[in-house]
């Protein structure tokens, strides 16, 4: 029982430190960007910091998983209906400013000026990600 306990404790602190070194990093990088501004960097960056923290969320559930006996198996309809829509609005930033993004222009107009939603969904997709491989028993 202190064992696990002891897991989540240094998992939950890791986590936060994760975070505290990406929103310090992102600052960084804005900054290095001022003048002339390139958002792609930082675009790149909230992308890949999102999806790596919700892998890490999925993580606990993965290992848990992981012990139980049977073959692994991918949940399609997870990856499917949760999974690739939060990649579009994750990767929306691009994909606006990109010439597709004409035509999508009114859908991704709200996720180009606010990259909140951008970082939810990136975490979003990566938690579907971890989260849809799953073992069934033999």
């Amino acid at each position: 029982m202190r064992k696990r306990i002891l897991l989540y404790l240094l998992y939950t602190v890791f986590l936060i430190i994760l975070i505290q070194l990406g929103i310090t990093y992102s600052f960084e990088l804005k900054s290095l960007n001022s003048t002339p501004y390139n958002p792609y960097p930082a675009w790149t960056f909230y992308i890949a910091l999102s999806v790596f923290i919700g892998l890490l969320l999925g993580l606990p559930e993965f290992i848990r998983r992981y012990k139980k006996p049977g073959k692994w198996r991918i949940q399609w309809e997870r990856l499917l209906i949760v999974g690739l829509p939060s990649l579009f609005f994750t990767f929306s930033l691009f994909i606006f400013f990109s010439s597709v993004g004409n035509y999508l222009s009114l859908i991704l107009k709200p996720w180009a000026y606010e990259s909140y939603g951008v970082i939810i969904c990136g975490i979003l997709f990566g938690y579907t990600m971890i989260i849809s491989m799953d073992k069934k028993g033999e």
